[in-house]
């Protein structure tokens, strides 16, 4: 649950989404509204300042008229424009029209703002203050979509913080406060996460102009507690969330509210409810025209139902999150959706399809290391020019000094030169280094899958075999009570039936009939034998009602003949043993002594069965002619070792064979008894 797309996180940490739930046509009209009131102002600062809160507001959905309204307030402004307060304005909602864009653009911008508004007089102190405050504020947003979030909260803490202190402005106190833990819930940091949404709680309740604040405080901390695992404490800031709520139901925290209590009420397994309220909150998202977090609510709504089980359905949501991500910058989000498409095929057994996203989310992994390592190399060559140049100046200036200090000074920087180089060798050798590790992780990663998947199918099969088994044991089982019930009765009758007659006769010509019937007896006791013998072979009875030694014991004495003599010996055997096993260790000796006999050409056959514990050890030793157990022909069923493996891992165990041509063969067999 912890995990969560990179863009709703850093959507949810910034200021500047206010009217994020506008129509486009009211979006026209609200801008008309403003643009109406700020020709009504005669003075130039407040018409200026109005246009670049115009611009603040078209940044999110029109650039070329964000662009059109700095303009027009810089032209409003006329010389004022120059000085340093108006020239940080300036960049400042400059840096805001590119902040989605050109985000390096953006910071650059935001930069020079703050060199320019913090040069600014009393007069203009507190406007300058809390636009430092923005500025900074977007320019940490910036720096955790690059994914540096322990710089973020850098920035928040010694930066924004600050300034909110001296400004005593709570709101804006609060929202930072609300900011940090975010970053810091980002980071499953969530005990100090809830430690700066207190103080941000402390800070803002009670007002009656911080609903828009309170929501989304509430909403953030029961997310927060929910990644805790206090459920008690969630649905308190639910409930309080959903209060507020009805009193701005067109605010931009509707969707997550739903989001965040239908996560809710899928960590109470309540899975009618929590779809409930993550519809409501995709039907928000779309009212809103927001894509972002329209996308977020699905990957949340993912999350819930994969942790419920509910695989398939998981794996629908994911593939509806994959066209927002593909159609963003953001690698990041990408690699997180094709880890979970692969993960989630494997659950559901689709094996391809799990290697396809792999292969896919291997690719982007590799693609975002390399990029991180190149943009790493860049900003060093950047150092590294940046050093000629300077180089090039101390040249300059010390053209006309005398040669000593002109030789010193140009060692000196040739040393600094030749340090500059060695840094640069030292870390691009360590990223190159750790490309490699990343490269054999991600190689290992695979094979462990294709493991994975290779066991699964062994698995699978195994399955199907002992299913197979399983039916054969149960037909043979009908077919040994049919022919002893049916067709031994129906014998046995004949016998008797005949026997009177024989009795019956008195004769000389009938006593002579009599012999016949006598011979004809003889035979009928012969297939009844027969009969039994077929019977016992196919379901013995001695191993379901006399135990598993008395029935091994019966097996070896039936299978013994003048030219073969079978010992059996067992120790410590159990007098209950479960169904399953009792077959499974009754038909492997019993394919074992079938082929003794039909291909050892033996005379002695010694078998030892014993218990230790759970484990079961059989060995079949005999002096035949052996033969090699590497040869081809010993896969083939017709052998029997094919069965004897399978039933062997059916019941989890282990075989090994010990022979060779001329010197006989032995099987030593373990297996589990609870399978």
């Amino acid at each position: 649950m912890h995990k969560m797309l990179l863009f709703i996180a850093v959507l949810c940490a910034l200021p500047r989404f206010n009217a994020l739930g506008q129509q486009k046509n009211q979006l026209e009209h609200y801008s008309d509204s403003l643009y109406q009131q700020l020709l009504r102002v005669d003075d130039q600062a407040s018409k200026a300042q109005a246009l670049y809160e115009l611009s603040f507001f078209w940044c999110d959905y029109d650039s070329t008229q964000a662009l059109k309204y700095i303009a027009e307030a810089e032209q409003v402004l006329g010389p004022m424009r120059k000085s340093s307060y108006y020239r940080g304005l300036s960049y400042f909602y400059r840096a805001a029209v590119y902040f989605d864009s050109a985000p390096l653009k953006a910071k650059q911008l935001y930069l020079q703002a703050e060199d320019q508004l913090k040069k600014i007089d009393q007069k203009n102190n507190v406007s300058a203050q809390k636009h430092r405050a923005r500025l900074w504020g977007s320019y940490g947003a910036l720096l955790q979509r690059e994914g540096k979030s322990d710089e973020y909260v850098h920035v928040l803490l010694n930066k924004v913080i600050p300034i909110a202190e001296q400004l005593q402005d709570n709101i804006l106190l609060g929202n930072n406060y609300q900011n940090i833990a975010m970053v810091l819930m980002n980071l499953q940091a969530y005990g100090k996460a809830e430690q700066y949404y207190e103080k941000a709680f402390h800070l803002l309740q009670g007002r009656k102009d911080s609903d828009e604040q309170l929501l989304t405080l509430y909403v953030n901390a029961a997310r927060n507690a929910l990644f805790r695992q206090d459920g008690i404490e969630a649905k308190k800031r639910l409930d309080k969330a959903e209060k507020i709520s009805v009193r701005i139901p067109n605010s931009s925290y509707i969707p997550i509210y739903h989001t965040v209590t239908g996560s809710y009420w899928a960590a109470k397994k309540n899975m009618s409810k929590a779809n409930i309220h993550f519809e409501h909150g995709l039907a928000a998202a779309k009212r809103q025209q927001n894509k972002d977090m329209t996308a977020s609510i699905i990957f949340d709504q993912f999350t819930a139902l994969k942790e419920a089980g509910q695989y398939q359905a998981a794996l629908d949501k994911l593939l509806a999150v994959l066209p927002y991500v593909q159609n963003k910058e953001s690698l990041r989000n990408k690699q997180m959706v094709y880890d979970n498409l692969a993960t989630t095929a494997v659950k559901l057994g689709r094996w391809r399809e799990a290697t396809h996203w792999y292969e896919a989310h291997k690719k982007l992994s590799d693609t975002l290391y390399q990029d991180k390592g190149n943009a790493r190399i860049m900003e060093l060559e950047k150092i590294y020019q940046t050093a000629e140049k300077e180089k090039e100046l101390l040249r300059i200036k010390t053209e006309n000094q005398g040669h000593q200090l002109a030789l010193q000074k140009t060692r000196l920087w040739v040393g600094v030169l030749a340090f500059a180089m060695l840094i640069l060798s030292f870390l691009s050798f360590t990223w190159y280094t750790a490309f490699l590790n990343k490269k054999k992780l991600a190689t290992h990663k695979e094979m462990l899958l294709e493991e994975e998947i290779k066991n699964r199918k062994q698995q699978e099969k195994l399955n199907l075999y002992n299913a197979m088994l399983q039916g054969q044991e149960r037909e043979r089982s009908r077919i040994a009570r049919d022919l002893h019930d049916g067709l031994g009765g129906i014998l046995a009758s004949t016998k008797l039936k005949l026997s009177a007659v024989a009795a019956n006769a008195n004769s000389q010509q009938e006593a002579a009939k009599t012999t016949d019937l006598h011979i004809i007896i003889e035979q009928l006791d012969h297939s009844v034998d027969e009969l039994r013998r077929i019977a016992r072979n196919m379901m013995p009875e001695s191993l379901l009602y006399l135990g598993l030694e008395v029935a091994l014991r019966d097996l070896c004495n039936a299978m013994s003949h003048p030219d073969l003599q079978v010992d059996f010996q067992a120790s410590n055997l159990r007098e209950h043993y479960p169904q399953d096993f009792l077959i499974a260790a009754y038909r492997i000796l019993q394919e074992l002594l079938t082929n003794a006999i039909k291909h050892s050409g033996a005379s002695q056959v010694w078998v030892q069965c014993s218990q230790v514990a759970d484990k079961f050890h059989m060995n079949v030793e005999d002096n035949g002619k052996g033969f090699d157990p590497q040869h081809a022909t010993m896969t083939k069923e017709g052998i029997g070792i094919s069965n004897i493996r399978n039933r062997v891992d059916i019941l989890n165990g282990q075989l090994e064979i010990d022979a060779a041509v001329g010197n006989g063969a032995s099987f030593h067999i373990q297996l589990n008894i609870h399978g």
